[in-house]
Order: structure tokens, then sequence, then C-alpha cells
């Protein structure tokens, strides 16, 4: 039995082949057609901005630098991690708050803070902190070491030993030692109050946060106790330390040589050595292209050096390379020959004074505080707080023998990397005799003598705290001068 095309029957098998039809086409359309690319959240903005409405509250711009693109996502960051180990942590479990509206309240005076140290760093002479205060503080920091190592276990000192001999050489009021006798030998524990960075920081949020905001009293004790325990807690009693001071340096050194490495140009392969008059007259061909490049260089490094801006004081001030040079001379090992060249040397640089001030002013400036450098910054301390993420296990600080190791390793790295000039010049040979003075060994033993030498004022948690509690003090002065007290004459 035939069905006619106008039957009631024909017309819904048409109706329903058509829609097949469709159904198929618009699925292969969709499945054929670009899907839409989501950008994924940023973690700041799930940690502390979670809200899915498009009229929520939204990240704000933190710096007032050019490099605030790049700046604020990483300052964000890092303020989202540390809020959710140290805020959310408890504070999720005694309120219920989706927005996190509480949280929001501590990254705004958080930012609030940030920017108003942001207009206080515009204002800090650099030049006089990295090239002046630095290095004077460095200079007496290892005198007083070497003084201490002298003095320590003799009557003039009443048998105190090397640490207690030191922290009588730098009294501070933050800084306290406490002896504690066990089965063995007896140890020195460094203690920073806790009352006087609490005061410390008190101070600094005084004078960087809104009236308003200083006087939320819970807001402001939370962001206090964040700086005093998880920042600078972490300094002293964990950076501080000799080994992880050497872990630091030997890490430094090796991604520096991984890089090195990274960017060197592969081997060519080998070629005949030429005669000895091409090479003559290749030398002397390129020696012009030489000359060239060298004047050219040069110059653009004076027209650019003298462009710079110098206060007037600091054209009748010593070189400014002076206090670097003095701090090397504390440091490096004595020798005559050392200081016959740092004579010339200073004599030399007395008559390039105006150009050296200039030169220094252009590479603090314009080369070191940077962008860059406040980037790297930030990328390091989120990696070191926050490895995974997460702030990591609390391991236990490692054994003598770990320690040891530590420092052997360190010592290996800056022995590698220190000009086998700068060696044969300051340690003297161990022995006499032309092939104990060629061998490699002696000279990779004078190497790690030197760097030793060099160590020596890392290898003390009290000495090493001491230096960072006085940085601080000198970083706070500069920054904030209206905390300094002036000594009494």
């Amino acid at each position: 039995m035939s069905t006619s095309p106008t039957s009631p029957t024909f017309a819904s098998q048409r109706m329903t082949a058509d829609i097949r039809t469709r159904s198929a086409i618009a699925a292969s359309t969709a499945a054929s057609a670009p899907r839409p690319i989501t950008t994924p959240v940023p973690l700041h903005q799930r940690i502390l901005y979670p809200s899915p409405s498009p009229h929520g509250p939204r990240p704000p711009r933190i710096l007032h630098a050019a490099a605030h693109t790049e700046l604020d996502p990483l300052i964000l960051d890092l303020i989202a991690l540390i809020c959710r180990e140290h805020v959310l942590s408890w504070y999720s479990s005694i309120s219920r708050d989706p927005e996190r509206a509480f949280v929001q309240q501590v990254t705004s005076i958080l930012v609030h803070v940030i920017q108003a140290l942001e207009v206080r760093l515009a204002h800090v002479d650099c030049v006089q902190l990295l090239a002046v205060d630095l290095p004077a503080l460095l200079e007496t920091h290892v005198r007083d070491w070497d003084q201490a190592t002298e003095k320590a276990h003799t009557g003039h000192a009443h048998n105190f030993d090397r640490d207690n001999v030191f922290h009588l050489l730098q009294p501070h009021i933050a800084v306290t030692l406490q002896t504690t006798s066990g089965t063995g030998k007896g140890t020195t524990q460094v203690r920073v109050d806790p009352t006087y960075l609490r005061a410390l920081v008190d101070h600094l949020l005084r004078l960087l946060l809104p009236p308003e905001d200083y006087r939320a009293e819970t807001e402001r004790a939370i962001t206090r106790e964040i700086i005093v325990n998880v920042i600078l807690g972490n300094v002293f009693n964990r950076v501080a330390q000799p080994w992880f001071v050497y872990s630091a340096i030997t890490k430094i050194i090796v991604a520096q040589k991984s890089s090195h490495v990274a960017t060197r140009a592969p081997d060519k392969p080998p070629i005949t050595t030429p005669s000895l008059p091409d090479r003559i007259l290749t030398t002397i061909s390129s020696i012009p292209p030489v000359f060239r490049a060298l004047s050219t260089s040069l110059s653009t490094l004076y027209h650019t050096t003298v462009s710079s801006p110098v206060p007037p004081h600091y054209r009748h001030q010593p070189p400014l390379a002076s206090p670097w040079i003095s701090f090397l001379l504390v440091l490096l090992p004595s020798s005559p020959l050392l200081a016959q060249v740092t004579h010339y040397l200073s004599l030399l640089l007395s008559l390039f004074s105006s150009f050296i001030a200039s030169l220094t002013f252009y590479l603090i400036n314009n080369k070191l505080c940077t962008g860059d450098l406040v980037k790297t910054v930030l990328e390091s301390t989120t990696q070191a707080l926050f490895p995974n993420g997460h702030s990591p296990p609390k391991e236990p600080d490692p054994n003598e023998a770990q320690q040891e190791e530590i420092k052997k390793g360190c010592e290996e790295a800056i022995a590698g990397v220190l000009p086998k000039v700068a060696v044969r010049m300051l340690v003297p040979l161990s022995g006499v005799g032309a092939d104990k003075s060629s061998s490699a060994e002696d000279e990779l033993a004078r190497a790690r003598a030197l760097a030793r030498h060099l160590m020596r004022s890392l290898d003390s948690h009290v000495a090493n705290v001491h230096l960072f509690v006085l940085v601080l003090d000198l970083i706070v002065g500069r920054v904030f001068p209206e905390l300094v007290v002036p000594t009494e004459e």
C-alpha cells in the first residue's frame, strides 16, 4: 500500500526528517564553531575578591609608577597568600563571610601602607643610603667581628666567648642574649624583643595609614602582627641563621652560573690555525674598530653620566666609591700590595670625583633602583614564603653535620667565582717550590682560604641578627626621618 504525497502520514514523516536534518546541521555547526577562550581568574581575585557579580569589589590599583601593571598583581598575590594562611585560617571558623569583606578591609589597609610607602621611597636619597651609609655599616660590623674574635676567651673580655664580646661591642635595645648550658657546651641564643618590633611597626602604621584606618584597632593589630610575626619573625629567626645565609649565597651563585651557561654561544667547530703573518695582519686590522667602539662607548657613558643631576653637596664630598673601598680593605685579608693598590686607586678616584659622583648617581637611580629589582624581590619573597602556594611545613633546622656541609658548599661556590689574580695577590703560597705554586690544587686551596676569610662574619646567628637589626634601623631612619632621635652631644 503506497502513501500519497498529500496524505497526513506523508506530511508527518517529511516534517520529522526536516527536524532531524536541522538538528544535525545545528550540531555540526556547534561542533565546528570555535570555543570561547576563558581567561583564568588571578589568584588574588579568587582569594580576596571571590564575588561572582560583575558589580562586586575588584582589585585596586596599588602603585603610581609606570610599572604598576607588572607589580600590582605580584603584590596582590603576596597579600592574598598571607591572608589565606594567617587570617582566613582562623577567621573562617568564627565568622560566615562569603564575600570576605573583613579580608578585603585588611587588604585595603595593606594597600594604603604600600601606597604611602611608595611616596616616601620616592623621596629617599638612595645614593646616600647605598653608597655611603650601607658600606659604613658593613665596615663597622666586620671590624667589630674581627675585634670580638681577637678578644674572645681572654682576660680583656672576662673570658666571654665571641658572640658575647660582639654583643658588648654592638649593644642594641632590641637584641638580648641568653646562654643555655646543656649536656655539652653552652649555647648562646639571640632574641629580638617583639615589643620593640611591635612598637616600631605601630609607629610606621601611624605614619602610613589614614587616621580613620589607624583608629580601627582590630585591623591595625592584625596588620601589625602579620608584619611582626610572619615577615620580621622569619627574617630574624630563620633567614639570619648562618646555614640559611650560606644556602642563599650558594643558590645565587649556582643560578648565575646556570644562566651564564644557558646564554653562552654554542661551541664553534674547530678551524685551521692561521699562520703567523696572517695573525699579525688580522691583529693590526682589528685595532682601529676596537678603538672606535671603545671611544664611542666611553663618549656615550660620559655624556649619560654627566647629564645625571647630582646635588651640589656631593661635589664637595670624598668620592662616592671611597666608603666601599674602605669596606673592602676591612673585609679582604691585609696585604702590602693591596694597600698600595688602594692608595693609588684613591688618588685616581680623587681626580675624577665629579665623574664618579655622576656615574654613581646614574647607576643607582637608573640601573639599580628600578621596577625590575622590585619585581625580582617580590617573586623571590613569594617563592620563599609560599613555595607551592602554601606555607611549607616547618622543617627542623639541619644538624651540625648538615650545616657544615652547607657551609662547605658555599665555600666551594665562592671559591669558584673568585678571580685568580685576586687569589694570588691576597693569599700567600702555602709552600715553597715552583711545582706547588703552579698546581691546580694549590690554586683551589688558596681560593678556599680566601672564601673562608670573606665568610667569617656570617658564621654567627648573633652577629647576623645584629646586622639585620641595624640595617632595619638604617632603612627606617632614611624612609621615616621623623622617627630618628638625635644623639646628644
